[in-house]
């Protein structure tokens, strides 16, 4: 019966702790459990109690004799050698050398120009002198021009307006209240022109020139003299004896015929 239930056992394949080998035991493979083979497992199973007397007595095991540890042994530490320092050279005493006596330099004496190269000193000195008046007089002048001529600008186009205004005057009936607020502003405009230096070109009745003149139209009149200004288009004005604006002028033109003769005379 007992061989019978030996054999109905379930069996599980294991690996032998010992020598390796593929063996079968009768329970399942544990890690924390080591399995033997039928040879490993007589080598390591204990023996059976032996009966001496009527009383079992149990054979202790002998004590297995206790290892002293070995004594831990320290390294010896590493002692580095010392640098080999090298002696430093003697230096020697560097000889004691005395200053030299200061020698004050001599006043360097300019020679004295001879009488040709005074004299070409002088023409220098004349020319230098006579270009600094001319550039001073140069200055002075662009001064007084920037001065006197500086608002052209502004002057011309206030002329328009002071044409403008007198257009309006002449047009407008004479009952009119605005000439109340008119005639003043024209009267500070010629007040202003008259510091400024601002004149009219006169040109109906006078020749042509054309440096204050542009003759816009001609026209032959025999009761003008040729090249008289008959008729002023538009008034030309003067800043400071220079033109600002030249008169636009209609110029008489007497009639010549084809043998060069003028047809007036």
């Amino acid at each position: 019966m007992k061989s019978e239930q030996k054999d109905k056992r379930e069996m599980h394949k294991a690996t032998c702790a010992d020598c390796g080998k593929e063996c079968e035991v009768p329970f399942k493979p544990d890690e924390d459990r080591p399995v033997y083979c039928k040879d490993c497992f007589q080598k390591h199973r204990t023996p059976r109690k032996s009966t001496l007397t009527n009383k079992t007595e149990m054979k202790s095991p002998e004590p297995k004799p206790v290892v002293e540890p070995k004594p831990v042994v320290e390294p010896k530490p590493v002692v580095e050698p010392k640098p080999v320092v090298e002696p430093k050279p003697v230096v020697e005493p560097k000889p004691v050398v005395e200053p030299k006596p200061v020698v004050e330099p001599k006043p360097v004496v300019e020679p004295k120009p001879t009488v040709d190269e005074q004299s070409i000193l002088l023409t220098k000195y004349q020319y230098l002198l006579a270009d600094f008046e001319n550039y001073r007089k140069q200055v002075s002048k662009e001064k007084e021009n920037q001065s006197k001529f500086g608002n052209s600008q502004i002057i011309q186009h206030l002329i328009e307006i002071y044409e403008d205004l007198k257009r309006i005057v002449d047009n407008i009936d004479s009952n009119d209240s605005s000439l109340n607020g008119i005639k003043p502003v024209i009267k500070k405009i010629e007040s202003m022109f008259k510091e400024q230096s601002v004149e009219i070109i006169p040109s109906v009745g006078t020749d042509f020139d054309p440096n204050i003149h542009e003759a816009v139209e001609s026209t032959e009149n025999s009761e003008f003299a040729d090249n008289v200004i008959i008729s002023e288009i538009q008034s030309g004005y003067k800043i400071h004896g220079q033109v600002l604006r030249p008169s636009k002028v209609n110029v008489s033109k007497h009639k010549v015929l084809d043998n060069g003769v003028n047809a007036n005379e």
